[in-house]
């Protein structure tokens, strides 16, 4: 080795191997690409051994450089564990919380939670992203986010699964639509009615909820008339009588009582889903964190 380990040159390293790419790297550092190649090559230099193999635009580690990254990835958690620790001293009168959301949460239910906690915290600076379940959980297992709320199902290993509160999924459709539903009307019946529906993306915790709930009853998700992002725009069409969908119901008062939307019983189909809270495995919290998991 050449020299001491220079620290800057350790984190551009440590970003390129998570992202396995310079350019995003750079991106993600706010710097330019040709100073992460020439800090990574003066690493290089420095360590007298190659550290990645290009191939087209992605690169991968060698062997030298996958234990690096084993020591970088330690030292870059003892660094935030120190700045935690650090934290703490100063009590909640400074501080971030990074939280994240699904769609549904973080639309309905988040607002609320972040007004309580700005209004006790006033000097925590909050970072919020609000994504579809599997978005929300790979920024919880990179730690960009320290706490995520999710409506999908999650299962991993170095992640830690709570159940929140819970939500039902109702069947909706605009309130104006002639069609005479019977009192009694079960799963099956509605299927063979071949109406549209109108789902949520692939990746939406909704979704992967709805279909297992529906494989459950030997139901397949038919072919949607339409796929979107946002469950806004998916009230908005149905509203408009283009479709039915199973829907959140803590999403729905507004248009329920305001006759927009009603909702359609089926006898034999009730479909209640945990919200959970996510975040890794052996996680210390900071103290804005904890006075959020007081506040759920």
């Amino acid at each position: 080795m050449g020299g001491a380990m220079n620290f800057n040159h350790l984190q551009i390293f440590y970003k390129v191997a998570q992202l396995q790419h310079f350019t995003r790297a750079a991106e993600a550092l706010f710097i330019s690409q040709p100073a992460v190649s020439k800090q990574i090559h003066e690493l290089e230099k420095s360590l007298g051994q190659s550290l990645f193999t290009r191939t087209g635009q992605k690169v991968y580690l060698t062997e030298a450089g996958r234990l690096l990254y084993e020591y970088a990835e330690r030292i870059f958690t003892l660094t935030a564990e120190a700045e935690i620790a650090l934290d703490e001293l100063q009590g909640l009168l400074r501080g971030h919380l990074s939280v994240g959301a699904s769609t549904t949460i973080g639309t309905y239910l988040l607002p609320d939670l972040l007004g309580q906690y700005t209004s006790l915290y006033p000097q925590i600076h909050l970072s919020v992203k609000v994504e579809n379940t599997s978005a929300i959980e790979e920024a919880v297992l990179s730690h960009q986010l320290e706490l995520g709320l999710v409506e999908g199902k999650v299962n991993h290993a170095e992640l830690e699964v709570r159940p929140w509160r819970y939500d039902a999924l109702v069947l909706v459709s605009a309130c104006d639509k002639a069609l005479e539903w019977p009192e009694a009307m079960t799963l099956q019946q509605f299927m063979d009615l071949n109406l549209p529906l109108v789902v949520r993306e692939s990746g939406s915790g909704t979704r992967t909820v709805l279909e297992e709930a529906l494989l459950a009853h030997g139901v397949q998700l038919p072919v949607p008339l339409m796929e979107l992002g946002s469950t806004e725009a998916i009230k908005r069409v149905v509203s408009a009588g283009l479709g039915y969908a199973f829907i959140s119901q803590l999403t729905i008062e507004l248009e329920v009582a305001a006759q927009r939307l009603r909702q359609i019983p089926l006898s034999d189909f009730e479909l209640r889903r945990p919200l959970y809270l996510i975040f890794p495995r052996r996680q210390r919290f900071s103290k804005a964190a904890e006075a959020f998991l007081q506040l759920l």
